[in-house]
């Protein structure tokens, strides 16, 4: 069993004659014309197991850099903390200043329903090159280049995550340099020190609003983009545009508690679309009271953002103050909306991709003319060295009195050796294929704009060139073979070889990534252990409770009431005054009567406020996957096959009767709140790839245990009794293969953790967003790849991963009784990983009994799993006794863990509303379905670890589908706002990578 040990390939032209020397190689690696690089050996490996500690070694990387440092990620934050007070910002300048050429690619992310920053980031990079004879710090944002047809490209990402030292050295894994991720093994709920940003948990609601006092500490990006200019106009924007000084913030906080009385006295629904305040507030009272005390200079530029407008735009973007982003006219008022500080969440579908395109194609051309414009300044911008951190979005953050962060769970390394050519030239490569597509974008749209701005220059998009470009190097530091490997989809490709006219172009998409994970699941030969953020795979057919769905299965309570508005108890009545009685809920705003709003809305007593309520969120959620629908046709089912490659490879031990496990670490639910549509929709298809779906994981194991069975007890031929176990139904399955018997080859875990904050027990999940395989301690794979069709499939996201085998020779007896050949940093790794997750590195109260050498040594030893079961069984269970909103370990759960399916209510809050972290308020708003009480919360008592069994009864019987853009909609997350009725019409876009990061 298992792949052979050495394996002899040789690259063939296309007359069949050897094109390279062949080269003997261990068995895990992927090969053909199409793969990225070949497998090298002699590289030296470190793997980092928290973010705190890829954070310090590759924050002292940056500022030793003496010839180039590349950066390219999903999400690049300038202004994240990597060491100390060291951000990436002033590490990138040490590095210049010491003479080194600085390369930055985020990926550019649409502005509409996600945006990581990457202006800021862009903006920041070119400051660095103040006051230097020549330009050393070059930013270009990486357009998506996926091959989906129209509009269904703006739904993908650049979520390759690389830095490179000077070609000698490389960190690759699923770590960005973003917020959120430096974490060390505590996992700690507390703000220790964070703040703004850096203090992040995407799971709950944001509830403390920066003061104005407090906003003085922070950078705006509209400051950002007015310091770019070295003038007198520039200098102007720039004092007028950045967050109000201290004198004018204490009255401003003043005005606000008083104004904000005003508007709850006078809320209207005007429009369908949800509205909201496109520049925030205390920017224009700011602007209004040195307008009026400002010397004449400042008087002078004091409209300097609006005066380049135009008077049409300046008219719209006034009207949008008002109205907010629901009622833009056109995309180039969306894109002045947004850079004056709008949200562009509440855009109608019919605007969704002809604004994601405006504002693509300002900011290529308007970082190409500010490369060049800022790259004169004689001194770099006093502010951004002064605060250095930008304003959170919005805002506001979460309170860290009352809220817990999210911990952060990930894997990345350090690579020296001949592979780094391999990195290098993959960020070459993507690096100069975006410079030609920045210089071949069309300009129509918003050339005039630049133009007002006084930017007429022919825009030249810099390029990596000979002195820069790696060179393969012949040392071997260390004893590991590396192969790197692309998911790349071909219009990439193509844009990559223009960029280095080359003469063949490439005619498919790279998908070597899943390669990688299909030959290293089928060749592993006692266990396989995975981390992911994602497992969403090919899963069969939807089953709900005991059928198949079929897609006709009605959406479960919790799902169903943000969908219809015919549950809510007012909806005979007012339904028919609106005019929507019996109207779909998708088409409620073709039919309703809006000049009843306010006469229903008045009716309180009879309950019309509330049902105004209940209509509003239903119609945003609609219209949120109306926005999915507008960009394109949806594929029907899950197309990757990892799910099956994992369910064969358990069978096939099964079958021969040999002990195998894989074990699987994943997030409780993806990054996100659990009342958003897209989020319930997630979760749905990971709980169907793994326990329901007619052949989710755990259902090919059953199928291949009742095969057996009946070989047994029926005394059957296997391949009839094969077939039979195929044809069964799900519930069948159920009742002839207890729990008990698939976890024996199957052990399926989230992590947790707990504390006590304001004398209340809190707790997290801890976010894994690792996209890790370990296979028999002796191969790793690591990279940024979900297990999703966003990242295997090749053709949407691209990504970058590693495979990598260590030669230096190892034995262990990985059941615990027989020897066998083992990789020592492949070894490390996972007990590195254990030992975290087991609470051996601090934190928590640790799993003594798994630190043990015959649990850390062992994992393919029965006495291993079953030992990793009890515990996070009892953790799990520990946890539910002690907060009645985490769904239970062994009994069925709602997705809502407190939803009453026979009332159709929450019984208690859930940390998606306000009111789970704040005392009641008489403003506060709810739905019919909404809970108006916190039920009891107590200290969980023997916890031990982090690890806790993952609930395979959570959403039994419920359908979480909403019907989203299925094409689209792994690995994605909408931007969560705070007050819960301004729910998205956008579409939703990787946020977490990402998403996830």
């Amino acid at each position: 069993m298992g792949a052979p040990d050495k394996q002899v390939y040789q690259i063939l032209g296309e007359d069949q004659k050897a094109a390279k020397t062949a080269t003997s190689a261990p068995g895990c690696f992927v090969h053909g014309k199409d793969v990225f690089s070949e497998p090298l050996k002699g590289n030296a490996v470190q793997f980092f197991v928290t973010g705190t500690e890829y954070f310090d070694n590759v924050a002292k990387a940056i500022e030793g850099a003496q010839s180039s440092v590349f950066i390219t990620g999903w999400q690049v934050n300038f202004d994240v903390v990597l060491t100390g007070k060291k951000t990436l910002w002033t590490c990138l300048r040490t590095a210049v200043r010491n003479g080194a050429s600085v390369y930055v690619m985020p990926w550019m992310s649409p502005k509409v329903g996600v945006d990581t920053g990457d202006l800021e980031t862009a903006l920041t990079v070119i400051q660095l090159n103040a006051g230097l004879p020549t330009p050393r710090a070059f930013v270009l944002p990486a357009v998506s280049q996926c091959d989906q047809p129209g509009a269904l490209g703006i739904a993908f990402s650049h979520h390759q995550k690389l830095v490179v030292i000077d070609n000698k050295v490389a960190f690759v894994g699923g770590i960005d340099l973003a917020y959120g991720r430096r974490d060390d093994g505590k996992y700690s709920l507390k703000a220790e020190g964070r703040q703004g940003s850096e203090f992040y948990n995407s799971c709950v609601p944001p509830i403390h609003s920066l003061s104005s006092v407090e906003q003085t500490a922070y950078l705006t990006r509209a400051e950002l983009v007015a310091a770019c200019f070295d003038n007198k106009a520039g200098r102007a924007a720039q004092f007028l545009l950045s967050a109000p000084m201290k004198p004018l913030a204490g009255a401003m906080d003043a005005y606000s508690a008083v104004s904000d009385k005003v508007k709850d006295a006078n809320k209207q629904f005007s429009d369908w679309w949800v509205t909201s305040d496109v520049v925030p507030e205390f920017v224009r009272k700011a602007q209004d009271k040195v307008i009026d005390a400002a010397q004449e200079t400042a008087a002078n530029a004091s409209q300097w953002a609006y005066q380049q407008l135009g008077a049409t735009l300046q008219t719209k973007v006034e009207k949008l103050r008002e109205y907010g982003g629901a009622q833009l006219a056109d995309a180039t008022t969306a894109l002045m909306a947004w850079l004056n500080g709008a949200t562009l969440d509440s855009l109608p579908p019919s605007l969704l991709q002809n604004t994601a395109d405006t504002i693509q194609a300002f900011v290529m051309r308007l970082v190409l003319a500010l490369q060049a414009e800022g790259s004169q300044r004689k001194q770099c911008y006093a502010n951004l060295e002064k605060l250095g951190k930008l304003l959170p979005a919005g805002g506001k953050c979460p309170d860290s009195s009352v809220q817990p962060r999210m911990p952060w769970h990930d894997v990345h390394c350090r690579i020296e050796g001949p592979s780094v050519y391999d990195l290098s030239r993959n960020f070459v490569r993507r690096w100069n294929g975006v410079a030609l597509q920045y210089e071949r974008s069309d300009g129509r749209t918003v050339d005039a704009l630049l133009r007002q701005l006084g930017i007429t220059a022919r825009l030249k998009a810099p390029r990596i060139g000979a002195a820069h470009r790696p060179v393969r190097s012949k040392t071997q530091p260390g004893s590991c073979w590396v192969q790197v490997l692309r998911s790349a989809p071909k219009k990439m490709r193509v844009a990559e070889a223009a960029g280095e006219a080359e003469k063949t172009t490439p005619s498919v998409a790279e998908s070597s990534c899943l390669s990688a994970m299909l030959k290293n699941i089928e060749g592993a030969s006692h266990f396989i252990y995975i981390e992911g953020q994602f497992f969403q795979s090919d899963y069969g057919s939807t089953v709900i409770g005991e059928e198949e769905a079929g897609g006709g299965a009605p959406v479960s309570g919790p799902m169903h009431a943000l969908l219809d508005v015919k549950g809510s108890p007012g909806y005979q009545k007012y339904a028919a005054q609106l005019g929507i009685l019996g109207v779909p809920p998708a088409q409620i705003y073709k039919s309703l009567k809006w000049s009843q709003i306010d006469d229903v809305q008045r009716d309180v007593r009879g309950g019309g406020a509330d049902f105004v309520n209940d209509l509003k969120r239903v119609m945003a959620t609609q219209a949120q996957i109306a926005g999915f629908s507008a960009l394109g046709p949806s594929q029907k089912s899950l197309k990757n096959p990892i799910c099956k490659a994992l369910g064969d490879r358990i069978t096939r031990a099964i079958y021969d009767g040999k002990p195998f496990h894989v074990y699987m670490v994943l997030p409780v639910h993806p990054e996100g709140t659990l009342d958003t549509i897209n989020i319930m929709t997630q979760q749905h298809l990971t709980m169907q790839s793994l326990v329901f779906g007619s052949h989710s994981l755990v259902n090919r194991v059953r199928r291949a245990l009742l095969a057996m069975k009946y070989v047994r007890e029926r005394k059957m031929e296997l391949k009839r009794a094969r077939e039979l176990a195929n044809e069964v139904k799900p519930t069948v399955l159920d009742e002839q293969i207890r729990q008990i018997e698939w976890e024996q080859y199957l052990t399926l875990l989230n992590l947790r953790n707990w504390d006590v904050l304001n004398n209340r027990p809190v707790t997290e999940q801890i976010y894994v967003h690792s996209k890790l395989l370990i296979a028999d301690d002796r191969v790793v794979v690591l990279g940024s790849a979900n297990i999703n069709d966003r990242s295997q499939l090749g053709d949407r996201d691209s990504e970058l991963a590693v495979i990598i085998h260590d030669d230096k020779p190892a034995s262990a007896q990985l059941d615990g009784q027989h020897t066998q050949a083992v990789g020592t940093l492949a070894r490390e790794l996972r007990k590195a990983l254990w030992r975290k997750h087991f609470g051996l590195m601090g934190g928590a109260a640790p799993a003594g009994k798994l630190d043990t050498p015959a649990i850390l040594e062992a994992p393919a030893n029965r006495d291993t799993w079953q030992a990793i079961k009890t515990l996070s069984t009892a953790n799990a269970e520990a946890y539910a006794k002690a907060f009645s909103y985490l769904p239970k370990p062994r009994s069925r759960s709602s997705i809502w863990a407190t939803w009453d399916s026979d009332e159709g209510i929450l019984k208690g809050y859930m940390p998606f509303n306000e009111r789970f972290w704040r005392p009641e308020q008489p403003r506060d708003e709810s739905f019919t379905w909404d809970a108006k009480q916190r039920l009891p919360e107590q200290r969980p008592t023997g916890i031990r670890g982090f690890i806790v069994a993952l609930p395979v009864l959570w959403t039994l019987g419920e359908n979480n589908d909403s019907k989203m853009n299925l094409t689209t909609l792994a690995n994605v997350d909408l931007e969560k706002k705070t007050d819960r009725v301004r729910q998205t019409a956008a579409v939703a876009l990787p946020k977490s990578d990402n998403a996830s990061t």
